[in-house]
């Protein structure tokens, strides 16, 4: 039997022509192309094809002439008997043999549909509302209520969306979280495949795609659609760069037009991907490759530079050793086993692995996510360099065991991810009694903290109706909120932070806490506490008030009521206010229809001031100014009350941000 490889297909699942000799002729074959490729895997050496075995024809079986007519003495089937049939093929194996010529003709098609299937799959049998969907269920919840606020008050005391990302909750919101991770996964699989195919130095790419797949698959089972939507962009970057069409070789500028915006919005989109395709722009530069690695990686970080100007953010994301190891781990063996041609794959693994290394060593709002890039696309380089070494070698042995273990890694990973962030069911059926109480003992003037459940299901559930003392941002909480993780928790320390953050009724559920940074929280609770009173509980909640509870805001002022895009507070004279908020830039006095007031305004007798005299101001409608960081670290706001009355704040986006006060009138000027 002679074994053949399969008919190389183009990127759009059509066939090749065929020239006279056996030679394959791709109409779409680029030379210009052909030499931006060599950047993923350059000058792929060309090993010598192995003999072709055949095997030997056996005896003929009857005779070798035509067929001879025996019908005159053949008396026929004995009566009674069955006439023996001639074998069919059965349908399934038909219906195989159909799928797998399709793919290996149209594998861009194939496994596109194929990603669509297992992403429906996912969505009918494995998207619950737990773990990472509950955080980008609250984002996406929170901009379809609140399109036009910089600033959400109902996490953390205040958080901008643009930290978390600038284009995937207003996505989210339209499309539906869900949806948009079978969209973002469903075209991201199209993208490798299409990458991988073009590519010529892949050898193996449908099988290359499907592992691509499965890793895709696993990221939508751990609920990461933020990510997966950068993701899908930045593999439209790369393909801009890798995979530009024959007719427009010649265009550089368009190459980069294309692969530019695309790179913005991966980073705009989840700052990880943006991280990720800066490793492939370093390896592209210090290849040589100039303009693919200016394309790439200078539009992530001029997002992630404007942004951390507008939107100021701070926080630590931990990182463990096992975090570090396998990642780690993988890179060292790309670096070593996969052909040394491959240039600017070599060059990558190298940067990741220092990447790797240096986000363990230093803190940073990066830590453990430094993860996803091997956890998507290292199985994918391992399975394309096997073809390279030789079987049962050992460097086909460490790339076997290699495969096998990531695969494994990513596997457990999300299967993990599904069964411990899994809600209990009274976070769908019986939260309206918790709701209810909350709202007839007034929670909405002051903050809330709900000891988090493993499945931080709270961070979506109860935000919409209370302001949360946390959420579901561990940079933000490991940075705010330190004594839930450097083992300092204990009752005093417990009573001074819940008056540090304002909070005025403590939630305890039923179900298991979050095993990082609410265990201890949940026993402490559990045990009895002097300053917290019981004041409701059922079978699935239990409700303390807080004894003596800090203000959200200070006399002469009393804040009415704690939405999560607009306070509204009551001055009974006028004065200097400190509210509770985390100073944000963005923070602005509103009126009733959420306008932004008149800021100060300098007299004209001041515009017209001698050298030398001080500014004087109008300050009709108050004004917003940093309070000074206090001993905990906070930097809280300050409102300037000119007179008795309702001040609204709120944080809308403008062209000038917020409502701050001059330095002349700041107090402490």
């Amino acid at each position: 039997m002679t074994t053949a490889e399969p008919t190389p297909t183009r990127a759009d699942g059509s066939s090749p022509s065929r020239q006279p000799g056996g030679r394959i002729q791709d109409e779409n074959r680029d030379p210009v192309r052909e030499e931006n490729l060599t950047g993923l895997a350059d000058a792929a050496p060309v090993l010598e094809k192995e003999p072709v075995r055949t095997e030997e024809p056996g005896p003929a079986e009857g005779p070798a002439e035509g067929p001879t007519d025996h019908s005159a003495e053949d008396p026929g089937p004995a009566e009674g008997s069955v006439p023996a049939e001639d074998p069919v093929p059965a349908a399934d194996s038909t219906v195989l043999c159909r799928l797998r010529a399709f793919a290996v003709r149209h594998p861009v098609y194939a496994v596109t549909a194929a990603a669509a299937v297992v992403h429906i799959l996912w969505f009918f049998f494995f998207a619950n509302s737990g773990g990472d969907l509950a955080a980008q269920d609250a984002w996406a919840e929170f901009v379809g209520r609140h399109p036009a606020s910089a600033y959400n008050l109902a996490w953390y005391g205040g958080m901008h969306p643009v930290s978390y990302s600038v284009v995937s909750p207003y996505l989210m919101s339209v499309l539906g979280v869900r949806s948009t991770m079978m969209i973002a996964g469903t075209l991201s699989a199209g993208l490798i495949t299409l990458i991988l195919v073009r590519v010529r130095a892949v050898r193996n790419p449908l099988p290359c795609a499907f592992a691509a797949l499965f890793a895709f698959l696993c990221n939508a089972m751990s609920g990461r659609v933020t990510f997966g939507l950068g993701t899908m962009f930045a593999l439209g970057a790369v393909a801009a760069v890798f995979c530009w069409p024959r007719k427009w070789a010649e265009n550089r500028w368009a190459k980069g037009a294309v692969a530019a915006p695309l790179a913005g919005l991966a980073t705009a989109s989840s700052p990880v991907a943006g991280l990720f395709l800066g490793v492939i722009a370093a390896a592209l530069f210090l290849n040589g490759r100039r303009p693919g690695s200016y394309a790439l990686g200078l539009p992530p970080a001029a997002v992630v530079a404007a942004s951390a100007l507008l939107f100021p953010f701070s926080g630590t994301q931990p990182m463990s050793l096992a975090s570090v190891s396998l990642p780690f781990l993988f890179a060292v063996i790309t670096l070593f086993s996969v052909p040394k041609e491959w240039r600017t794959v070599r060059t990558g693994a190298a940067v990741y692995g220092v990447g790797v290394l240096l986000t363990w060593i230093i803190d940073s709002q990066i830590g453990s996510n430094v993860t996803r890039l091997a956890m998507l696309f290292a199985g994918v380089v391992f399975l394309a360099a096997l073809p390279y070494v030789v079987p049962r070698s050992r460097k086909w042995y460490a790339l076997v065991i290699a495969f096998a273990g990531m695969n494994f890694w990513i596997g457990f990973k999300a299967v993990d991810d599904i069964v411990s962030t899994l809600p209990a069911a009274s976070w769908a059926r019986e939260l309206a009694p918790l709701v209810d109480q909350l709202q007839e003992v007034g929670a909405e003037r002051g903050r809330v903290e709900v000891v988090p459940a493993s499945s931080h299901r709270e961070a979506s559930a109860v935000a919409p109706y209370v302001n949360l003392a946390r959420g579901w941002n561990r940079q933000a909480d490991m940075e705010r909120n330190p004594i839930f993780y450097d083992d300092t928790l204990n009752a005093s320390s417990y009573q001074g932070w819940l008056g540090r953050w304002a909070v005025h009724y403590v939630v305890l559920p039923m179900g298991p806490p979050d095993s990082n940074g609410a265990e201890q929280e949940a026993k402490l609770i559990q045990k009895g506490l002097p300053y917290l009173k019981e004041v409701w509980r059922n079978d699935n909640w239990r409700l303390f008030a807080v004894d003596n509870p800090t203000p959200l805001a200070d006399p002469p002022a009393v804040v009415e009521k704690a939405g999560e895009g607009e306070w509204t507070l009551k001055v009974s004279a006028p004065g200097t206010v400190l509210v509770r908020i985390p100073y944000s830039p963005w923070l602005k006095l509103v009126d009733e229809k959420g306008k932004g007031v008149e800021p100060p305004q300098e007299t004209p007798e001041s515009k017209s001031r001698a050298h030398g005299t001080p500014k004087t101001f109008t300050n009709p409608n108050g004004c917003l100014w940093k309070a000074p960081e206090d001993a905990a670290g906070d930097e809280w706001t300050e409102l300037l009350a000119p007179k008795a009355g309702t001040y609204r704040l709120a944080a809308p986006y403008s062209l000038r941000r917020g409502t701050a006060c001059p330095t002349e009138l700041r107090p402490d000027h």
